[in-house]
């Protein structure tokens, strides 16, 4: 659930100003998260659980890595004065033990009654975000479910994210996520998802990884996500010749859905325009901050001058569609390089033999990081990034 707490715009720590070229952005406020607050609760639990002693083993070989990490994030937003830098560096640093806390987790324990866990919880919320966004779509409007963090959007409106088929306007599925894209992600984390827990299950819960994974394919075509369902489709075909199963296949494909890629290629569709002139901003900012950076979750502050627009003239006013673009804007070369680092200890050490899955897993990621950027950018994308990085574990 996108549940968050934003300072109040008339509440100034440092050089909170949530303006750019005069106009409010929500990436400029500091905002707290609940998975933030899931992320604390997990490392403390763990910590009363097995111990400082215990802890200080898993971070032992890493701390080379992290406290460097930790220092420059923490030396950025304080040379800048910046509190929402400094948020979202908290909750890079937390993210990142948290990760290292649960892979020693999975490594260590008995694994057969938390697969069964994890896959009810999965089948069940997987869902509730796919019923709430079919009703989301058929319906035109958000539910008024803010209480659950849903965003408030109506199709056709200015901010919302909606489609045109057939000269009809639908709203894509949100789910209670803060964009269809950040929604298609979920889903097909859990196609992966339950493509593992099929292997690691059996009888009845073989079939309930199957329902898992169908519930996610279906769920995905309502956000209209072509990157997404593209990869949904890879990763099926690539699973069915894996699996060597024989006898026709019938291919359901909505013709809407058809409409939806066809108006790429023919031009009908602004999108890919729209994401290369953000490209073209960000290099702008990544060369203007190029060694230390503009901050983490600043890019849009440092696009001050130099804001892209649509077709229609509406200002673009969001991070680059790209994570390593993004990363090096926000956290320069210095802080990218730590990070880097970090990241490629903690694969070397964790990660062996590859396999089909594997590669399945890494393909997702460079693609979602190549065409979006909320793997880096929003706490939901860096959990569905976290997820799938546990999926690559020996």
């Amino acid at each position: 659930f996108n549940l968050t707490y934003q300072l109040p715009t008339h509440v100034l720590f440092f050089n909170t100003d949530p303006y750019v070229s005069g106009i409010y952005t929500n990436y400029l406020v500091p905002t707290i998260s609940i998975l933030d607050l899931g992320l604390v609760l997990l490392i403390a639990s763990y910590i009363y659980e097995y111990g400082r002693k215990h802890m200080q083993v898993i971070l032992h070989k890493f701390l080379i890595y992290l406290i460097p990490l930790g220092l420059f994030l923490l030396l950025q937003s304080a040379f800048r004065l910046d509190l929402n830098s400094l948020v979202n560096g908290g909750r890079l640093v937390l993210g990142s033990i948290s990760l290292l806390f649960l892979i020693d987790y999975l490594k260590t324990q008995k694994h057969s009654n938390i697969y069964k866990c994890i896959l009810w919880i999965s089948v069940a919320s997987v869902l509730i975000q796919g019923v709430l966004g079919t009703m989301q779509f058929i319906g035109g409007s958000s539910l008024g479910l803010s209480m659950l963090g849903e965003s408030q959007v109506v199709s056709g409106m200015q901010g919302s994210s909606f489609v045109t088929l057939n000269s009809e306007v639908f709203l894509r599925a949100y789910g209670t996520f803060p964009h269809p894209n950040v929604l298609g992600g979920y889903f097909v984390m859990n196609v992966l998802l339950g493509l593992f827990l099929f292997s690691k299950s059996e009888g009845f819960y073989k079939k309930l990884s199957i329902l898992l994974i169908i519930l996610s394919c279906i769920f995905v075509t309502l956000t209209f996500s072509r990157i997404v369902i593209l990869l949904v489709l890879g990763i099926v075909f690539v699973t069915l010749v894996y699996k060597l199963i024989k006898g026709k296949l019938f291919s359901f494909t909505p013709l809407l859905l058809v409409e939806r890629f066809t108006n790429l290629i023919s031009g009908n569709d602004t999108s890919w325009t729209d994401r290369i002139n953000l490209m073209k901003s960000g290099l702008g900012v990544m060369k203007n901050n190029l060694m230390f950076g503009t901050g983490l979750g600043n890019f849009t502050k440092g696009m001050e001058n130099n804001i892209p627009s649509t077709v229609n003239g509406v200002l673009l006013i969001q991070p680059v569609h790209n994570v390593l673009l993004l990363m090096i804007a926000e956290l320069g070369i210095v802080g990218s390089l730590l990070y880097v680092l970090l990241l490629g200890k903690v694969l070397v050490s964790n990660v062996s033999k590859m396999n089909w899955f594997k590669w399945l897993v890494i393909l997702t990621l460079v693609v979602i990081g190549c065409f979006d950027h909320y793997l880096f950018s929003l706490p939901q994308g860096m959990i569905i990034g976290g997820i799938l990085f546990l999926l690559l574990l020996k």
